[in-house]
């Protein structure tokens, strides 16, 4: 019933020696084998019902780890958003089990968005809607946990992604705030939730020095599923950019009619290019449009991580340029410094899926590498995974491997493995 339920379906493309290769696994949650099992679904869903639900026990047993996946040492960790990841084997896909971490921190929300320093640590939140928490996560490069610390808030807002920096964390906390009145009336989770757009969006900054000390700043109204990259100068200044639309509507109607097999007008991308700024020593935020093309899906180059971009990698689609699918149209490059944008656009047959910066390891500039990404391509019925020189995305892709079928369009990737 809702674009974020499906069960979690993990896929490897591997690029060497002038060959590509393809394998998907689904991933073996719990939930994925008992309604396997039982040949019908057994649990609700984030937006979904069901008839006859089992009773819920804890949040993992409705774990479906769908959303994105983080490389750690030599796994892949399937991530969803309000429990514990699920261990894969990076190379066969095969599920090895869910990642129980010690003590308290044991199935606790993990968000399906942690960053990676370029020092390999692992920072990540969580969050609990009902009991008003928040949870910082830090991790060491092979996955182990470090810190694990809780800080009560008025509402949690349902936080999809946040930022990082050398010396702060940053959430937005959106005026998405959980109705108590509905959780017993409502069946789904997002259901029980209500759009307040008289309220502000709380910028909430939190020290990684001890992931308690922390302040509060507003701003306008608005959704942001995703961001690109933060870094904080010398000046005190946390500089970061986003997606930001101004309601979350999509998540209530589109990403529902899409399961129903309605087929959507075509309209542009409510959400924008934004960068902010966060002063530190005033506490004080700001905000200022980039560009007026619709986006999502920002993406830097992963060692600028925590550290000063001026290159975002992301889809997009031209005012005006409404595509039949009703989805974002081009892969771009946008330089935030002077906001210029420049584009591949597909063929309206070919609906593009998240892309990814593939950095050169023989060089360290940020247009030093390629755009990895794929589409999906109705008219033929096939997906294609499709590679650009990243400082030549508007000449079109370079190389092409195409799979004999179509594959389901996921959310999101992460490049593993070394680039030359």
């Amino acid at each position: 019933g809702h674009w974020f339920d499906g069960d979690g379906m993990v896929q490897r493309w591997a690029i060497e020696n002038g060959r590509v290769s393809h394998r998907a696994a689904f991933v073996r949650t719990d939930k994925f084998l008992a309604e396997r099992d039982a040949n019908r679904p057994l649990y609700p869903g984030f937006g979904s019902v069901v008839e006859h639900p089992r009773a819920v026990t804890r949040p993992d047993d409705l774990n479906v780890a769908n959303i994105s996946v983080l490389p750690v040492g030599e796994e892949l960790w399937a991530l969803w958003e309000a429990g514990s990841p699920w261990r894969m084997d990076a190379t066969s896909l095969e599920t090895l089990g869910i990642q129980a971490f010690e003590g308290r921190a044991r199935g606790l929300p993990f968000s399906a968005h942690p960053r990676v320093a370029p020092d390999g640590t692992i920072w990540n939140f969580g969050y609990s809607s009902a009991a008003r928490r928040l949870l910082f996560w830090q991790l060491d490069p092979s996955g182990a946990l470090q810190r694990v610390r809780v800080l009560e808030v008025p509402s949690t807002g349902m936080p999809h992604d946040f930022v990082v920096t050398e010396r702060h964390l940053v959430l937005l906390l959106p005026p998405l705030d959980l109705d108590p009145e509905a959780v017993g009336r409502t069946q789904t989770f997002l259901d029980a939730h209500v759009w307040r757009p008289d309220r502000p969006t709380r910028v909430l900054v939190v020290e990684l020095e001890d992931l308690q000390t922390h302040f509060w700043a507003e701003l306008p109204a608005q959704w942001v599923f995703h961001f690109g990259n933060a870094w904080e100068g010398a000046d005190g200044v946390i500089r970061f950019d986003a997606a930001s639309a101004p309601d979350p509507s999509a998540m209530f109607g589109s990403f529902r009619s899409i399961m129903a097999g309605e087929r959507a007008e075509p309209a542009e991308p409510d959400a924008r290019p934004l960068q902010y700024r966060i002063d530190t020593r005033t506490q004080r935020v700001e905000q200022s449009l980039i560009a007026e093309h619709g986006v999502e899906f920002p993406a830097v180059d992963p060692r600028r991580s925590t550290r000063r971009h001026r290159w975002l990698t992301m889809l997009s689609t031209r005012p005006g340029d409404a595509a039949p699918h009703g989805g974002l149209t081009s892969v771009s490059r946008l330089d935030v410094e002077s906001g210029a944008l420049t584009s591949y656009r597909y063929p309206d047959a070919e609906l593009p899926e998240e892309h990814l910066f593939v950095p050169d390891s023989d060089r360290s500039g940020e247009t030093d590498g390629y755009i990895v990404g794929t589409s999906l391509d109705w008219a033929q019925r096939r997906t294609h995974l499709n590679v650009f020189h990243a400082d030549g995305v508007a000449d079109g892709p370079v190389a092409r491997a195409t799979l004999p079928l179509l594959m389901p369009q996921g959310l999101h990737g992460r490049w593993a493995g070394r680039s030359a």
